[in-house]
């Protein structure tokens, strides 16, 4: 715990330059800690923007952006360090070893990832070739896993997976020749594109994948449930205020991400085609999240939707934003 805390100590950034303590009457708040991703991502821009436009302080929070590796993270979220994480593809697989906590959000239903290498096709990673991933057991890895083992290979035996945190770590090994090959966001994905790396997979074509959203202990949930509602009516009006206002948006993430208002655009259009609806997903891609972690983590135990999933309260607030309230 002595550890983890130091982590959190160093790891605490005011993302963007962005004053995130809000001095100024933050002591009538209530204070969230939210563990995000490192890196710059529309997932994580989606807490940033909600915000700065004010939506969690309607609500009387104070939301704190943490960034933290993914492991720590989750620790961090089953000790009370951080009240959300971001991280659902750990936080699903923190579930299914057994710690109480439940993902109440989800952001995304297809992956936004793709796999960039100085080769030309994905079956030019046989042989060894090495590949940067994410964390091992972590979303990203979990994925890279199964579409290379779609596309034939085999990913124990015919390429080496390397893990690197955080996201930029991943885009410098494979520009200084480190990797073959990297898996790679979408803003990174531009920048490899602009040095001449050739576009070997598009995760989204392939799988469907939740990575983002809003994981919660289930001792918070209990205990806490107005704090709770409150954080995620703040964090549901940001997204759908996200998903309805290109022409604010995107300006936003051109200066968020440093690229062009036009790279802004395509990033944009790329991650409305993968965002949930309202913040939950469909039974059926629910029980197909839990039967592929099951099979990377090796979880014999049934474990049903309810023991990982609650959209009890976004639901209700879909209905609440719906009528007006």
């Amino acid at each position: 715990m002595r550890r983890l805390r130091r982590i959190l100590g160093l790891s605490l950034v005011a993302l963007g330059g962005i004053n995130w303590a809000n001095a100024g009457g933050a002591g009538a708040l209530d204070q969230v800690n939210v563990h995000v991703s490192a890196g710059i991502s529309p997932n994580t821009l989606l807490y940033r923007f909600t915000k700065e436009k004010g939506f969690y302080r309607e609500e009387g929070l104070d939301v704190l952006l943490i960034q933290a590796g993914m492991l720590p993270g989750i620790q961090g979220l089953a000790g009370g360090s951080f009240h959300f994480s971001q991280i659902l593809g750990q936080g699903a697989g923190a579930v299914l070893r057994g710690l109480p906590l439940k993902i109440v959000m989800v952001f995304d239903t297809r992956p936004l990832n793709w796999l960039y290498g100085a080769i030309k096709t994905v079956q030019d990673l046989k042989g060894a070739k090495q590949i940067a991933v994410s964390s091992f057991g972590a979303a990203l890895d979990q994925m890279t896993r199964e579409l290379l083992t779609k596309h034939g290979i085999d990913p124990q035996r015919d390429v080496a997976l390397r893990a690197l945190e955080p996201t930029p770590s991943r885009l410098a090994a494979l520009l200084s020749g480190a990797v073959e090959a990297a898996v790679l966001n979408q803003m990174d994905r531009l920048i490899a594109k602009k040095n001449g790396f050739n576009e070997l997979l598009f995760y989204g074509d392939d799988l469907e994948f939740v990575t983002a959203g809003a994981v919660v202990a289930e001792k918070t949930l209990s205990q806490r449930p107005d704090f709770v509602q409150r954080f995620l009516r703040g964090t549901l009006k940001g997204f759908l205020w996200l998903k309805a206002n290109e022409q604010e948006v995107v300006p936003k993430f051109a200066g968020a991400m440093k690229i062009s208002e036009g790279e802004a655009g395509e990033v944009y259009k790329s991650s409305l085609k993968i965002m949930s609806a309202d913040g939950t997903i469909p039974r059926g891609l629910q029980e197909k999240m839990i039967a592929f972690q099951r099979r990377s983590l090796k979880i014999e135990r049934e474990v049903s939707p309810e023991q990982v999933y609650d959209f009890t309260m976004i639901r209700a607030l879909n209905d609440d934003l719906k009528k007006g309230k």
